[in-house]
């Protein structure tokens, strides 16, 4: 029973099949039979297109041997000239089919190969490019050209006719029949090279006025330019840049993935990954070149080809200038050069962090609002680096920081960046430049405690206990009413010494240390300082100086007497 099935599905398959594969085998045997006469067909028109190229070949020589002038000799021996190159490209292109595409010159000797010419073939590759130039820029050269001879005939015009009215009237006033004559016959050919010279002018201004008055050819002309021009060299230009993008692209966004991929380890890249991210810079720069010429070469378009590869041999002259800044940029990337990853630079007078090198290298500084700089190889190939330790500053204050600049104020630091520095004084913010704001020397007073410094000064008439009593006295007198106050759990220490005899006052200095949390209250110390110095002196009696003048007067002899 099953050899029964077996055998009906195999006729069934033979019944379905056969006809399939028929019709399949008739269309193949069709395809090539066509071929093979199209084949065949283009063999009788190239013989027959080469019998008819030496048929003529022989009848120019022909001609030229029969002729005898010498302008007729030059042309018979041009089209004798055209005609056998002609005929050698005919018959160079039947021996290439007809044996299958060989490349004849294995079979040339070294007589019949022609010698390398660069320049012919410097030539060759920038000839289609000046013919297209010229294509181009026909029609403004002939406006140009026009414009040019219409002035040239305008002026000979004006001579002739010049020149004409005064043989006229010469004439006319001739005195004798031979000098009428004379003249007549000088006016005649004037007249003539007048005549001629309006018909040359008035051809150039015909030949003119259509080149530039618009006209139904002239605007299909430029809609076919314009339809050209996009579908033609602006695309095949926007399909080489999309091409070049796209390849560099690629890489530089591998390179980039694998470098923050090291980044994320948290380790250093090795000289090895940056001689790789540096190899895929190069490459990847080569192969967009590549790309785009490809383009235009797959594209035929052989005038941004050349005008690429003029461009890239410019740039490969102009290398030499700028070899020695690539190879400090390539240190750089290396890490082999005067800046280096992880160490310290000090750009714009400010301290950064050198976070990576590469193209667009960054800068840090981590206490800055913005801290973040991208700069250029370029412009860190003029500077140096060094290592720097954990704990050197990368600013002199931090946001919310209280300082006192050079000039005596005081303020918090609301914001700073690498530009501004805003400070908030006396309820108002003040805005400094930061590179002014480091030139004022600001004293950060709640980076790790701060002084404020009392001088104060008692009368002469206190001068036997000033240096011992007194000052001991006043020292444990401040000492002990400031600690009464809120502001005084912030002192850390208090010097009070005698400082000086000055011109009315002898003079104590007190050096009063508090921590950094009282920074917000730097000037209302300096007022509670003063204040108890002055409660001091009202409590143990001793007397304030004021400023006191003292003026000597020159007694004159003669009032004396």
């Amino acid at each position: 029973m099953n050899r029964i099935v077996a055998l009906f599905c195999l006729v069934l398959m033979t019944v379905f099949v056969s006809p399939v594969q028929a019709q399949e085998n008739e269309n193949n045997a069709e395809n090539t039979t066509e071929k093979q006469n199209n084949t065949w067909r283009h063999f009788e028109n190239l013989v027959t297109t080469i019998d008819e190229i030496e048929h003529d070949l022989d009848q120019a020589r022909k001609a030229l041997v029969q002729t005898e002038i010498e302008s007729e000799r030059k042309q018979a021996q041009a089209e004798v000239n055209r005609l056998n190159q002609e005929l050698s490209s005919l018959q160079l292109a039947w021996e290439m089919w007809a044996t299958g595409g060989v490349d004849l010159e294995l079979f040339r000797t070294a007589d019949e190969k022609q010698k390398f010419d660069w320049k012919d073939e410097l030539e060759s590759v920038f000839e289609p490019i000046l013919v297209e130039l010229r294509r181009l820029t026909e029609r403004p050269r002939k406006i140009e050209r026009l414009r040019s001879d219409q002035g040239h005939f305008q002026q000979r015009l004006s001579a002739a006719e010049a020149a004409l009215g005064n043989v006229i009237s010469y004439r006319s006033t001739a005195p004798s029949p031979e000098l009428v004559a004379a003249f007549s016959a000088l006016e005649k050919r004037w007249s003539k090279r007048r005549d001629d010279l309006q018909n040359r002018l008035d051809l150039i201004n015909f030949e003119l006025d259509e080149l530039l008055s618009p006209s139904t050819e002239a605007e299909h002309n430029s809609v076919e330019a314009l339809k050209e021009l996009f579908s033609g060299r602006l695309l095949n230009l926007f399909l080489a840049i999309l091409a070049a993008v796209t390849v560099y692209g690629l890489l530089w966004q591998g390179n980039r993935f694998y470098s923050n991929r090291m980044m994320r380890r948290g380790t250093s890249p090795s000289f090895a990954t940056r001689v790789i991210h540096l190899a895929l810079l190069v490459i990847g720069s080569v192969l967009a070149v590549f790309a785009a010429m490809m383009v235009f070469y797959v594209r035929g378009d052989w005038i941004l080809l050349g005008l690429m590869i003029i461009i890239l041999v410019g740039m490969a002259l102009a290398l030499q200038r700028f070899l020695p800044g690539y190879m400090s940029e390539a240190k750089l990337l290396l890490n082999i050069g005067a800046v280096r990853e992880g160490e310290r630079i000090v750009y714009n007078g400010l301290p950064w962090k050198v976070q990576a090198l590469r193209v667009y290298s960054m800068l840090v500084n981590p206490v800055l609002t913005g801290g973040t700089l991208r700069l250029p190889l370029s412009v860190l190939s003029s500077e140096v680096s060094r290592p720097f330790a954990q704990h050197e500053p990368w600013f002199p204050t931090r946001e919310n920081d209280y300082v006192v600049l050079a000039d005596d104020t005081f303020g918090r630091v609301i914001m700073q960046s690498p530009e501004t520095v805003q400070l908030r004084v006396l309820g108002a913010i003040t805005t400094y430049s930061t590179s002014g704001f480091l030139d004022m020397t600001p004293r950060n007073l709640s980076l790790d405690g701060f002084s404020v410094i009392l001088r104060f000064g008692i009368d002469y008439q206190h001068q036997a206990e000033v240096t011992e009593a007194i000052r001991d006295t006043l020292e444990s007198y401040l000492s002990t009413h400031l600690k009464q106050q809120r502001l005084g759990n912030y002192l850390q220490k208090l010097t009070f010494e005698f400082a000086e005899a000055g011109a009315s006052s002898l003079d104590f200095i007190g050096i009063f240390a508090f921590d950094s949390a009282a920074a917000e209250s730097y000037l209302q110390l300096n007022r509670l300082l003063q204040k108890l110095a002055v409660d001091a002196c009202n409590a143990n009696g001793w007397v304030i100086p004021f400023s006191q003048m003292t003026v000597h007067l020159a007694h004159d002899e003669d009032n004396v007497r």
